[in-house]
C-alpha cells in the first residue's frame, strides 16, 4: 500500500522573502505549514539581489572614501582593488546569512521544507519534480520574478543580477542597460572600483520613476564620477564580432564593452506552475488577484514579485504577512494586500529615499494646495561631521501640515526616511515629528529640524499662529 499524501493547512511555493516570511507567520498562528523550494532558500534577495548588491556598494563606498581621505587630513596612496577578493568577501556574507535560512535551519524551527520544484496537479494538490506531492487547504504562490531580457540582446552574452556576482575579473568597460535602481547602483559601484561605465536608457532621464529633483542630483554625481550616460536612447542592435560586445543606439552612436549588464526590470515567473490545472486565471502576463491577494481560486493566494507589483523585499514581506492573515483568519482579521504608495530607497551615494507621494504626484492630486518644506543636508550636523553634507531633505504637505510625502537625498537617507514612514502610516501631520526627541548628534535630529521648519512657517502664516502669538502677548 502506498503512503498517504501529506496534507497541510498552508503550502507555500517559493522559499525567498515571501515564502520565508509567510512560513514564519503561518507557524506563529499554529498552522501546519509546508515550504516548497527547488532552488536555494533565501531567494533573490539573499543570493543575487539586496545582499550582494548592497555589499558591493559598501565596498565601493570604502574605495571612494579612501580616494578622498585627504579631506580629513588623512593621506593614503591610491587604493588597490583586488576584485576577486572583494567578490569572495561578498560570497561569504551571502553564506553567513543563508546559514540562518537554510532548509536544515528551517526544519529545526518545525517547518516542513520540500527541496523540489512544484506545479499544480489540481486546485489543492501540488506535484514535485522528484515524484512527491502534497495537498493543502490553502496555497500561497511566492515564486518571485525573473530578469526581463529584450529580444535585441538574445544573441549576445549578457549579465543580469543572477550572474553579475559570479564575476571574478573586473570589467574594463561595463555597459549597463537600464537606469532604474539596480542599474544606477551597479554603475556607480563598478565605476568606483575602476571600470569604465556607460549607462543606457530608453527613457528621457535617469531614474524615471524617482522624484525628479532627487534623480537629477544623483545623475550629476554619476557624471562627476566619470559615468557616461546615454538617455533617451534605445538599443537598436547588439552583436559580438570578437571578445567584446557592441551596441548601436537609436541616436546613431555605437559603443562596445567587455561586459553587458541588463537591468530593465523583471517579469513574474509562474509559467512552470501549471496554473491551468488549478483553473487559476492570468491576464496580460499577470495573475488575476483581488485586493486580498486571492487568485481566481479563492483558497490560492499570491504575494511578492510574482504579483507584478512593486518589487521591493520589504513589500514582498509585508504582502506575505497580509496573505497569510487573509488565508488563515476570518475576513475581519485580514486586510488589503496592496498600497497606494510604497516607501523605498536607492543605495547610491548619496542615497535616495522616498515615502508617500513625490512632489510631482502630490501636485497632480492636490494642485496648488501642495506646500514644500526643503532644507539642504548641510543642516544635519551629523552629516557635516561625517563630511557627508551632500543632498537635501524635502517634505510634501498640505497647508495645515498634513504630510503627503517625503524625499530625502543624503548619506543614510534610507534610515532617516523611517520617521516619515511612521507619520504617513498614521495619516499624521509634520508637527508630530517636530515634537519628537532624537539622540543628538544623529541624522534623526535632522528630521526634527526639518519638521520644525514647517511648523515655524505655518505659525507665521496661519490664523492659528496669529492667535497663538496674540495669546503670548496677553499672558
Amino acid at each position: 500500500m502506498s503512503a498517504s499524501i501529506p496534507t497541510y493547512d498552508l503550502a507555500i511555493i517559493g522559499g525567498g522573502t515571501t515564502g520565508l516570511t509567510a512560513a514564519q507567520a503561518a507557524m506563529a498562528l499554529g498552522a501546519k505549514t509546508a515550504l516548497i523550494e527547488g532552488g536555494r532558500t533565501g531567494g533573490e534577495c539573499t543570493w543575487t539581489g539586496c545582499i550582494p548588491s548592497k555589499a558591493l556598494v559598501a565596498i565601493a563606498r570604502q574605495v571612494a572614501a579612501a580616494r578622498h581621505a585627504e579631506r580629513y587630513g588623512v593621506h593614503y596612496t591610491q587604493p588597490q582593488i583586488d576584485f576577486a577578493a572583494a567578490m569572495e568577501y561578498i560570497e561569504q556574507i551571502i553564506h553567513d546569512i543563508y546559514h540562518e535560512e537554510s532548509p536544515d535551519a528551517l526544519r529545526k524551527q518545525g517547518l516542513d521544507v520540500y527541496e523540489a520544484y512544484a506545479q499544480f496537479r489540481d486546485a489543492h494538490t501540488l506535484a514535485f519534480n522528484d515524484g512527491g506531492s502534497l495537498r493543502a487547504k490553502r496555497i500561497l504562490i511566492g515564486v518571485g520574478a525573473k530578469p526581463f531580457i529584450p529580444p535585441v540582446f538574445h544573441d549576445v552574452p549578457y549579465l543580469t543580477n543572477e550572474t553579475l556576482f559570479d564575476l571574478r575579473t573586473l570589467p574594463e568597460h561595463l555597459i549597463v542597460i537600464g537606469v532604474g535602481a539596480q542599474g544606477v547602483e551597479m554603475a556607480q559601484a563598478f565605476r568606483r572600483l575602476g571600470s569604465r561605465v556607460t549607462l543606457v536608457e530608453q527613457a528621457s532621464r535617469v531614474l524615471p520613476h524617482v522624484d525628479e529633483e532627487a534623480a537629477r542630483h544623483v545623475r550629476d554625481v554619476l557624471l562627476s564620477e566619470g559615468v557616461t550616460i546615454a538617455e533617451g536612447c534605445a538599443v537598436e542592435r547588439a552583436w559580438q564580432p570578437d571578445a567584446r560586445t557592441y551596441i548601436r543606439l537609436s541616436n546613431g552612436n555605437e559603443t562596445h564593452g567587455d561586459a553587458l549588464l541588463i537591468a530593465v526590470g523583471k517579469r513574474p515567473q509562474f509559467d512552470k506552475l501549471n496554473l491551468a490545472a488549478a483553473n487559476i486565471e492570468t491576464r496580460s502576463g499577470k495573475l488575476v488577484l483581488d485586493e486580498r491577494l486571492r487568485t481566481t481560486q479563492r483558497h490560492i493566494y499570491a504575494a511578492g514579485d510574482v504579483t507584478g507589483g512593486p518589487q521591493y523585499t520589504h513589500y514582498a514581506g509585508w504582502q506575505a504577512f497580509i496573505a497569510v492573515r487573509n488565508a488563515l483568519l476570518p475576513a475581519p482579521l485580514g486586510g488589503k494586500g496592496t498600497r497606494e504608495t510604497t516607501p523605498y530607497a536607492l543605495f547610491t551615494d548619496p542615497e535616495i529615499a522616498q515615502a508617500g507621494l513625490t512632489e510631482a504626484a502630490a501636485r497632480h492630486q492636490h494642485g496648488d494646495r501642495v506646500h514644500i518644506t526643503r532644507l539642504p543636508m548641510t543642516r544635519a550636523d551629523r552629516a557635516m561631521t561625517d563630511l557627508r553634507g551632500d543632498g537635501f531633505m524635502k517634505l510634501i504637505h498640505l497647508p495645515g501640515g498634513m504630510l503627503l510625502g517625503a524625499t530625502l537625498v543624503g548619506s543614510n537617507a534610507s534610515e532617516m526616511i523611517n520617521d516619515w514612514i511612521a507619520v504617513l502610516e498614521r495619516n499624521g501631520s509634520v508637527s508630530s515629528a517636530a515634537t519628537a526627541m532624537r539622540v543628538y548628534p544623529s541624522l534623526g535630529t535632522a528630521n526634527v529640524i526639518l519638521a520644525t521648519e514647517q511648523v515655524k512657517s505655518w505659525l507665521g502664516s496661519s490664523m492659528t499662529g496669529k492667535l497663538l502669538r496674540a495669546l503670548v502677548k496677553i499672558f
